[in-house]
Protein backbone atom coordinates (compact mmCIF):
# COMPACT_ATOMS: atom_id res chain seq x y z
CA UNK A 1 0.00 0.00 0.00
CA UNK A 2 1.00 3.30 -0.84
CA UNK A 3 0.68 6.92 0.34
CA UNK A 4 0.27 9.36 -2.90
CA UNK A 5 2.06 12.02 -2.13
CA UNK A 6 4.23 14.66 -3.71
CA UNK A 7 7.85 13.94 -3.17
CA UNK A 8 7.61 9.99 -1.39
CA UNK A 9 7.43 6.56 -3.46
CA UNK A 10 4.48 6.27 -5.07
CA UNK A 11 3.17 3.87 -7.77
CA UNK A 12 4.16 6.02 -10.70
CA UNK A 13 7.51 6.64 -9.56
CA UNK A 14 8.39 3.09 -9.08
CA UNK A 15 7.36 2.93 -12.43
CA UNK A 16 9.35 5.70 -13.27
CA UNK A 17 12.81 4.40 -11.67
CA UNK A 18 12.12 0.80 -13.39
CA UNK A 19 11.81 3.13 -16.80
CA UNK A 20 14.71 4.31 -16.10
CA UNK A 21 16.60 1.74 -15.44
CA UNK A 22 15.37 -0.48 -18.51
CA UNK A 23 16.73 2.96 -20.57
CA UNK A 24 19.85 2.60 -18.93
CA UNK A 25 20.19 -0.85 -20.36
CA UNK A 26 20.65 -0.31 -23.65
CA UNK A 27 18.33 1.87 -25.73
CA UNK A 28 18.36 4.97 -28.37
CA UNK A 29 20.33 7.93 -28.05
CA UNK A 30 18.27 10.89 -25.72
CA UNK A 31 17.65 14.05 -28.14
CA UNK A 32 16.82 17.60 -26.84
CA UNK A 33 15.61 18.12 -23.20
CA UNK A 34 14.83 21.46 -22.57
CA UNK A 35 16.54 23.35 -19.74
CA UNK A 36 15.05 23.39 -16.66
CA UNK A 37 13.83 26.40 -14.74
CA UNK A 38 12.14 28.52 -17.19
CA UNK A 39 9.25 30.13 -16.32
CA UNK A 40 6.05 28.34 -16.00
CA UNK A 41 3.93 30.18 -18.59
CA UNK A 42 1.44 29.42 -21.53
CA UNK A 43 3.46 29.41 -24.64
CA UNK A 44 2.02 32.67 -26.94
CA UNK A 45 1.92 32.82 -30.40
CA UNK A 46 4.78 34.79 -30.96
CA UNK A 47 6.89 32.13 -28.99
CA UNK A 48 5.43 29.23 -31.69
CA UNK A 49 5.31 30.92 -34.99
CA UNK A 50 7.77 29.58 -36.26
CA UNK A 51 6.34 25.89 -35.33
CA UNK A 52 4.89 25.11 -39.11
CA UNK A 53 1.69 22.44 -39.50
CA UNK A 54 -0.64 20.65 -37.54
CA UNK A 55 0.51 18.46 -35.38
CA UNK A 56 -1.35 14.83 -35.34
CA UNK A 57 -2.44 13.66 -32.13
CA UNK A 58 -3.09 10.11 -31.38
CA UNK A 59 -5.11 9.73 -27.73
CA UNK A 60 -6.98 7.15 -25.78
CA UNK A 61 -8.62 9.44 -23.21
CA UNK A 62 -12.51 11.06 -23.58
CA UNK A 63 -12.60 12.82 -26.89
CA UNK A 64 -14.57 16.21 -26.06
CA UNK A 65 -12.39 16.77 -22.62
CA UNK A 66 -8.91 16.16 -25.25
CA UNK A 67 -10.72 18.90 -27.85
CA UNK A 68 -11.17 21.37 -25.07
CA UNK A 69 -7.29 21.20 -24.39
CA UNK A 70 -6.44 21.43 -27.88
CA UNK A 71 -8.58 23.82 -28.57
CA UNK A 72 -7.41 26.06 -25.59
CA UNK A 73 -4.25 25.24 -26.66
CA UNK A 74 -4.38 26.28 -30.51
CA UNK A 75 -6.33 29.87 -29.49
CA UNK A 76 -3.41 30.69 -26.91
CA UNK A 77 -0.34 29.52 -29.60
CA UNK A 78 -2.29 29.68 -33.28
CA UNK A 79 -1.22 25.87 -34.12
CA UNK A 80 -3.86 23.85 -35.23
CA UNK A 81 -4.17 19.76 -34.76
CA UNK A 82 -5.44 16.78 -35.76
CA UNK A 83 -7.19 14.21 -33.29
CA UNK A 84 -7.21 10.45 -33.58
CA UNK A 85 -9.27 8.66 -30.67
CA UNK A 86 -10.15 5.19 -30.04
CA UNK A 87 -9.31 2.94 -26.88
CA UNK A 88 -5.87 2.15 -25.61
CA UNK A 89 -5.75 -1.24 -28.04
CA UNK A 90 -7.15 0.49 -31.08
CA UNK A 91 -4.43 3.13 -31.01
CA UNK A 92 -1.84 1.01 -30.47
CA UNK A 93 -2.88 -1.33 -33.22
CA UNK A 94 -3.09 2.03 -35.25
CA UNK A 95 0.81 2.72 -34.77
CA UNK A 96 2.17 -0.89 -35.37
CA UNK A 97 0.23 -0.89 -38.50
CA UNK A 98 1.55 2.61 -39.83
CA UNK A 99 4.91 1.94 -38.29
CA UNK A 100 5.06 -1.42 -40.34
CA UNK A 101 4.63 1.01 -43.49
CA UNK A 102 7.56 3.03 -42.56
CA UNK A 103 6.32 5.55 -40.20
CA UNK A 104 3.09 6.81 -38.42
CA UNK A 105 1.28 9.65 -38.49
CA UNK A 106 1.46 10.29 -34.93
CA UNK A 107 3.27 13.13 -33.43
CA UNK A 108 1.83 12.88 -29.91
CA UNK A 109 0.64 9.91 -28.19
CA UNK A 110 -1.16 10.24 -25.01
CA UNK A 111 -2.76 7.02 -23.80
CA UNK A 112 -2.63 4.42 -21.06
CA UNK A 113 -0.05 1.74 -21.95
CA UNK A 114 3.33 2.70 -20.36
CA UNK A 115 4.43 -0.08 -21.30
CA UNK A 116 3.58 0.03 -24.85
CA UNK A 117 5.68 3.12 -24.51
CA UNK A 118 8.71 2.30 -23.06
CA UNK A 119 8.81 -0.40 -25.87
CA UNK A 120 8.59 2.23 -28.77
CA UNK A 121 11.37 4.41 -26.36
CA UNK A 122 13.77 1.14 -26.57
CA UNK A 123 13.35 1.45 -30.23
CA UNK A 124 14.32 5.09 -30.63
CA UNK A 125 10.98 6.24 -31.46
CA UNK A 126 10.43 8.47 -28.37
CA UNK A 127 11.80 11.93 -28.24
CA UNK A 128 12.96 12.79 -24.72
CA UNK A 129 11.97 15.69 -23.78
CA UNK A 130 11.14 18.32 -20.68
CA UNK A 131 8.55 20.43 -21.01
CA UNK A 132 8.84 24.11 -19.69
CA UNK A 133 8.00 24.16 -15.26
CA UNK A 134 8.72 20.18 -15.25
CA UNK A 135 11.38 21.03 -12.22
CA UNK A 136 8.01 21.85 -9.96
CA UNK A 137 6.48 18.58 -10.20
CA UNK A 138 7.11 15.54 -8.79
CA UNK A 139 9.77 13.33 -10.09
CA UNK A 140 6.98 10.20 -10.18
CA UNK A 141 5.08 11.84 -13.13
CA UNK A 142 8.60 11.80 -15.37
CA UNK A 143 9.03 8.75 -16.68
CA UNK A 144 12.57 7.42 -18.24
CA UNK A 145 13.96 10.70 -18.20
CA UNK A 146 12.34 13.02 -20.31
CA UNK A 147 10.39 10.26 -22.58
CA UNK A 148 6.93 10.77 -21.10
CA UNK A 149 5.00 12.73 -18.74
CA UNK A 150 2.09 12.58 -16.56
CA UNK A 151 -0.04 16.27 -17.11
CA UNK A 152 -2.92 15.20 -14.56
CA UNK A 153 -3.72 11.92 -12.35
CA UNK A 154 -6.21 8.99 -13.02
CA UNK A 155 -7.15 6.54 -10.48
CA UNK A 156 -9.48 3.32 -10.76
CA UNK A 157 -11.44 2.88 -7.92
CA UNK A 158 -15.08 1.58 -7.26
CA UNK A 159 -18.15 3.54 -7.90
CA UNK A 160 -21.73 2.63 -7.01
CA UNK A 161 -25.26 3.67 -7.80
CA UNK A 162 -26.72 4.89 -4.24
CA UNK A 163 -30.02 3.85 -5.10
CA UNK A 164 -29.84 0.45 -6.69
CA UNK A 165 -27.29 -0.90 -4.56
CA UNK A 166 -27.58 -0.98 -0.68
CA UNK A 167 -23.69 -3.47 -0.28
CA UNK A 168 -21.37 -2.05 1.64
CA UNK A 169 -18.29 -1.64 -0.20
CA UNK A 170 -15.07 -0.79 1.72
CA UNK A 171 -12.58 -3.10 -0.82
CA UNK A 172 -11.82 -5.10 -4.16
CA UNK A 173 -13.40 -7.74 -2.34
CA UNK A 174 -16.59 -6.74 -1.74
CA UNK A 175 -17.01 -6.74 -4.97
CA UNK A 176 -17.47 -10.72 -5.45
CA UNK A 177 -20.10 -10.70 -2.98
CA UNK A 178 -23.27 -12.57 -3.90
CA UNK A 179 -25.42 -9.84 -3.71
CA UNK A 180 -23.58 -8.57 -6.46
CA UNK A 181 -24.16 -11.33 -8.95
CA UNK A 182 -24.50 -10.00 -12.00
CA UNK A 183 -24.44 -6.62 -10.98
CA UNK A 184 -21.09 -5.26 -11.08
CA UNK A 185 -18.80 -4.09 -14.28
CA UNK A 186 -15.03 -3.35 -15.41
CA UNK A 187 -13.65 -2.25 -18.20
CA UNK A 188 -11.92 -5.71 -20.27
CA UNK A 189 -8.22 -5.78 -20.22
CA UNK A 190 -7.96 -6.98 -23.20
CA UNK A 191 -9.10 -3.39 -24.88
CA UNK A 192 -8.84 -1.08 -22.06
CA UNK A 193 -5.04 0.40 -21.31
CA UNK A 194 -6.60 1.32 -18.06
CA UNK A 195 -8.15 -1.99 -17.24
CA UNK A 196 -4.77 -3.69 -17.39
CA UNK A 197 -2.98 -1.27 -15.51
CA UNK A 198 -5.87 -1.85 -13.04
CA UNK A 199 -4.83 -5.78 -13.44
CA UNK A 200 -1.48 -5.51 -12.69
CA UNK A 201 -2.38 -3.45 -9.61
CA UNK A 202 -4.68 -6.03 -8.05
CA UNK A 203 -2.38 -8.94 -8.56
CA UNK A 204 0.48 -7.64 -7.49
CA UNK A 205 1.77 -7.51 -4.46
CA UNK A 206 -0.12 -4.84 -2.68
CA UNK A 207 -3.12 -6.31 -4.13
CA UNK A 208 -5.88 -9.17 -3.56
CA UNK A 209 -4.57 -11.01 -6.54
CA UNK A 210 -5.67 -13.91 -8.81
CA UNK A 211 -8.12 -15.15 -6.08
CA UNK A 212 -10.30 -11.72 -6.63
CA UNK A 213 -10.26 -12.00 -10.26
CA UNK A 214 -11.55 -16.01 -10.16
CA UNK A 215 -14.03 -15.02 -7.54
CA UNK A 216 -15.64 -12.03 -9.62
CA UNK A 217 -15.73 -14.60 -12.77
CA UNK A 218 -18.15 -16.86 -10.43
CA UNK A 219 -20.10 -13.68 -9.83
CA UNK A 220 -20.87 -13.68 -13.23
CA UNK A 221 -18.84 -10.00 -13.48
CA UNK A 222 -19.60 -8.32 -16.94
CA UNK A 223 -17.43 -6.53 -18.99
CA UNK A 224 -17.56 -3.43 -21.28
CA UNK A 225 -15.14 -1.51 -23.79
CA UNK A 226 -14.65 1.57 -22.19
CA UNK A 227 -14.85 3.81 -18.97
CA UNK A 228 -17.81 6.36 -20.33
CA UNK A 229 -20.00 2.85 -20.57
CA UNK A 230 -19.67 1.97 -17.03
CA UNK A 231 -20.36 5.38 -15.88
CA UNK A 232 -23.46 5.91 -18.31
CA UNK A 233 -24.66 2.49 -16.68
CA UNK A 234 -24.13 2.64 -13.12
CA UNK A 235 -25.24 6.00 -12.96
CA UNK A 236 -28.54 4.63 -14.91
CA UNK A 237 -28.99 1.84 -12.22
CA UNK A 238 -28.24 -0.83 -14.96
CA UNK A 239 -25.34 -1.60 -13.02
CA UNK A 240 -24.74 -1.61 -9.40
CA UNK A 241 -21.63 -0.79 -8.84
CA UNK A 242 -18.55 -1.00 -11.40
CA UNK A 243 -14.79 -0.49 -11.17
CA UNK A 244 -14.30 3.21 -13.32
CA UNK A 245 -11.93 5.87 -13.37
CA UNK A 246 -12.20 8.40 -10.72
CA UNK A 247 -13.11 11.43 -12.35
CA UNK A 248 -15.61 10.14 -14.39
CA UNK A 249 -17.39 8.82 -11.36
CA UNK A 250 -16.85 12.36 -9.29
CA UNK A 251 -18.06 14.16 -12.16
CA UNK A 252 -21.61 12.09 -12.36
CA UNK A 253 -21.94 12.33 -8.81
CA UNK A 254 -21.03 16.33 -8.95
CA UNK A 255 -23.48 16.45 -11.32
CA UNK A 256 -26.15 15.01 -9.35
CA UNK A 257 -26.32 11.41 -10.69
CA UNK A 258 -27.20 8.73 -7.40
CA UNK A 259 -23.62 7.85 -7.60
CA UNK A 260 -20.87 7.16 -5.03
CA UNK A 261 -17.10 7.27 -5.45
CA UNK A 262 -15.25 4.72 -3.70
CA UNK A 263 -11.83 4.65 -2.55
CA UNK A 264 -10.70 1.32 -1.84
CA UNK A 265 -8.76 0.87 1.46
CA UNK A 266 -6.73 -1.30 0.70
CA UNK A 267 -5.53 1.36 -2.36
CA UNK A 268 -6.54 2.66 -5.92
CA UNK A 269 -4.66 2.17 -8.77
CA UNK A 270 -3.00 5.41 -10.12
CA UNK A 271 -3.37 4.32 -14.63
CA UNK A 272 -0.60 6.08 -16.00
CA UNK A 273 -2.02 7.96 -18.93
CA UNK A 274 1.55 9.67 -19.82
CA UNK A 275 1.60 12.15 -23.17
CA UNK A 276 5.41 11.73 -25.23
CA UNK A 277 6.76 13.07 -28.47
CA UNK A 278 7.36 10.72 -31.35
CA UNK A 279 10.39 10.72 -32.83
CA UNK A 280 9.63 10.42 -36.34
CA UNK A 281 8.03 14.03 -36.27
CA UNK A 282 8.77 16.04 -38.81
CA UNK A 283 11.81 18.93 -38.08
CA UNK A 284 9.61 21.60 -38.83
CA UNK A 285 6.87 20.37 -36.35
CA UNK A 286 9.05 19.60 -33.25
CA UNK A 287 8.67 23.28 -32.06
CA UNK A 288 4.77 22.75 -32.18
CA UNK A 289 4.97 19.73 -30.14
CA UNK A 290 7.42 21.27 -27.85
CA UNK A 291 4.94 23.66 -27.47
CA UNK A 292 2.05 21.48 -26.44
CA UNK A 293 4.12 19.50 -24.34
CA UNK A 294 5.03 22.54 -22.30
CA UNK A 295 1.20 24.29 -22.71
CA UNK A 296 0.17 20.98 -20.81
CA UNK A 297 2.23 21.85 -17.33
CA UNK A 298 1.32 25.88 -17.43
CA UNK A 299 -1.20 26.78 -14.77
CA UNK A 300 -3.80 27.44 -17.73
CA UNK A 301 -4.08 24.02 -18.81
CA UNK A 302 -3.78 22.62 -15.25
CA UNK A 303 -6.83 24.57 -13.86
CA UNK A 304 -9.21 23.26 -17.13
CA UNK A 305 -8.10 19.26 -16.14
CA UNK A 306 -9.75 20.29 -12.47
CA UNK A 307 -12.54 22.07 -14.31
CA UNK A 308 -13.11 18.65 -16.15
CA UNK A 309 -12.51 16.71 -13.06
CA UNK A 310 -8.94 15.34 -13.17
CA UNK A 311 -6.44 15.64 -10.33
CA UNK A 312 -3.97 17.38 -11.56
CA UNK A 313 -0.16 16.62 -11.24
CA UNK A 314 0.64 20.89 -10.17
CA UNK A 315 -1.03 20.98 -6.75
CA UNK A 316 -0.78 24.67 -6.72
CA UNK A 317 -4.47 24.93 -8.19
CA UNK A 318 -6.19 22.62 -6.24
CA UNK A 319 -8.26 19.21 -6.91
CA UNK A 320 -11.89 19.11 -8.41
CA UNK A 321 -14.66 19.18 -6.09
CA UNK A 322 -15.29 16.28 -4.00
CA UNK A 323 -11.57 14.76 -4.65
CA UNK A 324 -9.91 13.87 -1.86
CA UNK A 325 -6.65 15.46 -1.07
CA UNK A 326 -3.76 14.09 -2.93
CA UNK A 327 -1.56 13.09 0.44
CA UNK A 328 -4.84 10.93 1.35
CA UNK A 329 -4.83 8.83 -1.43
CA UNK A 330 -3.33 4.99 -1.27
CA UNK A 331 -2.46 3.21 -4.34
CA UNK A 332 -1.04 0.10 -4.98
CA UNK A 333 2.41 -0.41 -6.62
CA UNK A 334 3.00 -1.20 -9.98
CA UNK A 335 5.78 -3.28 -11.30
CA UNK A 336 6.87 -1.83 -15.25
CA UNK A 337 7.92 -5.60 -15.82
CA UNK A 338 4.11 -6.74 -15.77
CA UNK A 339 3.87 -4.19 -18.70
CA UNK A 340 6.27 -5.37 -20.26
CA UNK A 341 7.77 -8.60 -20.35
CA UNK A 342 4.94 -10.20 -18.41
CA UNK A 343 2.59 -9.02 -20.13
CA UNK A 344 1.78 -11.87 -22.22
CA UNK A 345 1.47 -14.46 -19.64
CA UNK A 346 -0.88 -11.98 -17.52
CA UNK A 347 -3.41 -11.35 -20.41
CA UNK A 348 -3.62 -15.45 -20.83
CA UNK A 349 -4.36 -16.02 -17.40
CA UNK A 350 -7.04 -13.59 -17.46
CA UNK A 351 -8.39 -14.94 -20.67
CA UNK A 352 -8.08 -18.28 -19.00
CA UNK A 353 -10.19 -17.40 -16.20
CA UNK A 354 -12.84 -15.62 -18.26
CA UNK A 355 -12.97 -17.97 -21.29
CA UNK A 356 -12.04 -15.36 -23.93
Amino acid sequence: MRKHRPGRKTAALVLAGMLTLSAAAGCSEKTGPSSAGQENSTPSQSQTQQAAGKITVYTSEPQDLVTDMLEDFKAKTGIDYDLFRSGTGDVISKINTELETGSTDADIIWFADIGYMNQLDQKGLIRHYTPKGAEKLDPAFNYNDGMAWEVRQIFNIIAKNTLKCDVEIKDWTDLTKPELSGRFAMANPSYSGGAFTTLVGLVGPDGPGWSLYEDMAKNDVKFEQSNGNLQTKVASGEYAAVSVVDFMARNAQNEGSPVETIWPESGAVMIPTPIAILSTVEEEKQAACEALMDYMLTQDAQRIFVEQGYIPVDPSVGVPEGAPPVEDIKTVELNLKDFTENSAALRERFAQIFGE
